[in-house]
């Protein structure tokens, strides 16, 4: 009987853990965006690791465009809603920082922003986008091109996902790079792929073999929520403005006032 039960249990433990392979490394894209050359694949050229996901938007790639460059820790945020989601991975995160990394800082306290920030629209190139306190895990702005690709860069962010008496062991020696390409694929006026291509080389060895199966669910839930966070937010943002243009007002539940998105510091 045991034997029996043997084989079908192992056909389904390979079949889902092909299937969670699958979903970290292409999540709702297409066989050619996930083969296909993209934009910033130059900043890793010989990845150990790779994904590619992707999302529709109902929206030209001017309206998602703002949503990006405004990405950050302490400027737009990441978008990974819902908000306890987003401040459990920060937690995690902010765990892993001595008590000196952490001084003068506090994880941040409000959800991502779900308006257009003024402030925050002049990205460029060179541009330090911080995702923990400053001196921790940070990006660079690699390439932008206005309404089509943003690439992040970033050779710290590896060191910060593990505890800091690791991170600062010279025998362990942990290191790495990290790029994550953000492109617009503009279907239409009113339609465009938002397309997420990650590429990571990090080591030694045996913290890689220790750590890859942890990569594809992590990173499939982290770029699937926030995809679509950035497509929320583009599309509802769409339709108040078409609300607004009609003369329609909606109201939401538990507000007396209605809710309008705009654009802050406008």
């Amino acid at each position: 009987m045991r034997n029996k039960l043997l084989l079908p249990g192992l056909l389904a433990a390979a079949s889902g853990a092909y299937l969670l392979r699958r979903m970290g490394r292409r999540w709702g894209a297409s066989d050619d965006e996930v083969h296909r050359s993209m934009p910033g694949d130059e900043l890793i050229a010989h990845p150990m690791v790779e994904t590619t996901h992707a999302i529709t938007i109902q929206a030209s790639a001017a309206e998602v465009w703002p949503w990006l460059v405004q990405m950050g820790m302490d400027r737009g945020g990441w978008y990974s809603d819902p908000e306890w989601w987003d401040g459990l991975v920060e937690k995690v995160l902010w765990s892993f920082l001595a008590s000196e990394e952490k001084t003068g800082y506090s994880i941040r306290a409000e959800p991502s922003a779900d308006r257009i920030i003024a402030k925050f629209q002049d990205l460029k190139v060179g541009d330090i986008m911080l995702d923990g306190p400053p001196g921790t895990a940070f990006f660079t702005v690699a390439v932008l091109e206005k309404n089509w690709v943003l690439a992040l860069y970033s050779n710290s962010h590896v060191r910060y996902i593990v505890p800091d008496a690791l991170r600062d062991n010279p025998s362990v020696n942990i290191q790495g790079e990290f790029s994550w390409v953000f492109i617009l694929d503009e279907m239409d006026a009113n339609a465009t792929r938002l397309i997420l291509r990650t590429r990571v080389n990090y080591g030694p060895r045996v913290f890689r073999v220790l750590t890859r199966p942890f990569f594809w669910p992590v990173d499939f839930m982290l770029a699937r929520k926030m995809l679509w966070g950035i497509k929320w937010r583009v599309e509802q943002r769409k339709e108040q403005q078409a609300e607004r243009g009609s003369g329609v007002v909606r109201k939401y539940y538990g507000y007396e006032e209605p809710i309008v998105q705009g654009v802050e510091g406008e």
